[in-house]
């Protein structure tokens, strides 16, 4: 009984399967899209109040992308287009002077040898709730298209997200980067 079973579930399957492709899918490679991430340096954004002070009490707003995902892709005629969706952090400081705030983000394009093919420089905003100093969210950019050459597919391109930074804020988030993290003897009692 269990082998008459197992041949009619496996019959079942194999109809499924051959039901979802078409010929012209059999033999053909699966489509590799393209790698999405977040540029390490531009990952965070920091925003002072007035002043020259660049300590924790001067702080406006400090934004940070917490993942991206690539959402889908497709390729025809050589056309690659893809979609993304990113989700950030935002937290309002001492010197915040509102419950918003506009940032400025950029979604750039890298070929297989590193290079940058295009680059979007876009607004976002995000406010905070009544009382609320720190504020999750998401957001989806779906304008991502690019010519592969004949026969190619996203392999080896880039996708990149982050935060479009001043100088003086790329060179804190370096500085912040490259700090020593604290070791177990911050942890362990003497």
């Amino acid at each position: 009984m269990h082998v008459i079973f197992r041949r009619a579930l496996a019959g079942v399957l194999l109809a499924v399967l051959v039901g979802c492709s078409t010929d012209s899918d059999i033999g053909k490679a699966p489509l590799v899209c393209p790698t999405v991430g977040v540029l390490s340096d531009a990952s965070e954004m920091r925003m002072f109040g007035e002043g020259t002070a660049r300590d924790p009490a001067n702080l406006a707003y400090m934004l940070e992308f917490m993942r991206a995902n690539l959402v889908e892709c497709t390729l025809e005629k050589r056309v690659m287009t893809a979609s993304l969706r990113f989700e950030a952090r935002a937290k309002a400081g001492p010197a915040a002077p509102a419950n918003s705030y506009e940032y400025s983000y950029f979604v750039a394009l890298l070929n297989p040898a590193g290079e940058v093919v295009s680059k979007d420089v876009l607004k976002g905003s995000v406010k905070f709730k009544s009382g609320k100093t720190e504020s999750l969210f998401a957001e989806d950019y779906d304008d991502i298209k690019f010519t592969v050459p004949e026969g190619k597919d996203g392999l080896g391109y880039e996708i990149l997200i982050g935060f479009q930074l001043s100088r003086e804020q790329l060179e804190l988030n370096r500085a912040s980067h490259a700090a020593p993290v604290p070791g177990p003897a911050l942890i362990m009692q003497k």
